[in-house]
C-alpha cells in the first residue's frame, strides 16, 4: 500500500487511519499474512497499518517512506525492512539535506562498524527483533559496466527470455558513478554480514532482477558477506518460515512438513554456487523437470 504523492505506485492508497484499517482488514479477509508499506505512506498511517495488522496477527514489512528513517519505521510498528540501503542510511554520519548523490555514496562506503552511528543501528535493530530483507542482488545489478558485464556475476542472464535479457543488460550506472557506487555496494554486503553476526534475522529476497536465478545470487552474496553456506541456505528456507510463523509446515526437510523440495546435482555446502544446479522440483505432490519448466516460459534450461 502507498500514500498519495507524485511518486506513488499503483496500489491501494492509505492516507488516513480509516483507510489504513479498511485495507488491512480487506487483505486479511483475503488470506494475506503480511502488509507491505511503500514510499509515500505518512508516519501516522504506518502506525495505523501496523496497529491493525498486529491486532489481526499479521506482520508489516516494506520501504521506509520519504521523510522517515529506519528508526521511525520500526518505532511506528514495522516488523521488517526491505532493502539494505535503509540500514546503511542510519549507519552513516549525518549529512546535509542537500548532499549530492556522490557524497551520500562515499558516506556509505566509509561506514565504520565501530562508530557510534553503526553500533546504535545494530543495537536498535537487534533489540526490536527487526527482520531485514536486504535484496543485495538488485543493488549489485547497478554495479555492471563495460568492464563488468552483468553476466560476469549473474550467469542466469544468459538464460532468460530475450526480451528480458535486453532490459537487464541495459542497466547499470553512468560511468562517472560506477566507482563510488561499487564501493558503496561492497559496504552494503559487509553490513549484511555485520547484522548477521549480531544475530539480526536476514531473509533472502531479490526485488526486480533475474527471475529464479537472483535468489541463488542473493545466497552467494551472503556467503561473500561471511555466512556459511548452510546459513545462506537457511536465509532462504527456515529463517523466513520462522519469521512468517509457518515453520511447523515448511522450511526444513522433516516428517510431517510439506514435501516441497528441490533436488540439486551437487553439494551447496561444499560450494554455494552448486545451489544453481537444480534438476528437479517437487511441490504439491508433483515432480517437475526443471529444464522443461524453464522452456515453458521462454528461458533456456
Amino acid at each position: 500500500m502507498d500514500g498519495d504523492s507524485p511518486y506513488a505506485i499503483g496500489v491501494e492508497r492509505v492516507n488516513n487511519p480509516e483507510q489504513s484499517k479498511y485495507w488491512v482488514d480487506r487483505y486479511h479477509s483475503l488470506g494475506f499474512q503480511q502488509m507491505k508499506i511503500y514510499s509515500s505512506v505518512k508516519r501516522d498511517n504506518v502506525a495505523a497499518v501496523a496497529a491493525e495488522a498486529h491486532r489481526l496477527g499479521m506482520t508489516v514489512t516494506g520501504h521506509i517512506p520519504f521523510g522517515m528513517t529506519a528508526y521511525d519505521g520500526v518505532n511506528a510498528g514495522m516488523d521488517q525492512i526491505n532493502h539494505i540501503t535503509y540500514i546503511a542510511d542510519i549507519m552513516t554520519k549525518p549529512l546535509p539535506a542537500d548532499a549530492k548523490r556522490e557524497e551520500r555514496l562515499r558516506a556509505v562506503a566509509d561506514i565504520d562498524f565501530a562508530s557510534p552511528e553503526a553500533q546504535k543501528a545494530i543495537e536498535f535493530l537487534k533489540s526490536h527483533g527487526t527482520v531485514l530483507d536486504p535484496t543485495l542482488v538488485v543493488f549489485e545489478s547497478f554495479t555492471a559496466g563495460p568492464d563488468k558485464p552483468i553476466d560476469s556475476f549473474e550467469p542466469g542472464v544468459a538464460k532468460v527470455a530475450p526480451e528480458l535479457r535486453t532490459q537487464l543488460e541495459e542497466g547499470g550506472m553512468p560511468d562517472q558513478m560506477l566507482g563510488p557506487y561499487r564501493k558503496a555496494f561492497a559496504k552494503d554486503v559487509a553490513i549484511v554480514g555485520a547484522l548477521h553476526r549480531a544475530g539480526i534475522p536476514i531473509v533472502a529476497g531479490t526485488d526486480q532482477t533475474v527471475p529464479g536465478y537472483s535468489l541463488y545470487r542473493e545466497m552467494e552474496l551472503y556467503v561473500e558477506a561471511g555466512f556459511t553456506p548452510m546459513e545462506a541456505i537457511q536465509a532462504a528456507t527456515i529463517v523466513p518460515a520462522r519469521v512468517m510463523k509457518v515453520d511447523s509446515e515448511l522450511g526444513t526437510v522433516e516428517a510431517g512438513k510439506r514435501a516441497d523440495l528441490i533436488l540439486i546435482d551437487g553439494n551447496p555446502l561444499e560450494n554455494i554456487h552448486n545451489i544453481r544446479k537444480v534438476k528437479t522440483v517437487i511441490t504439491g505432490g508433483t515432480v517437475y523437470d526443471c529444464a522443461e519448466l524453464w522452456r515453458s516460459v521462454g528461458f533456456q534450461p
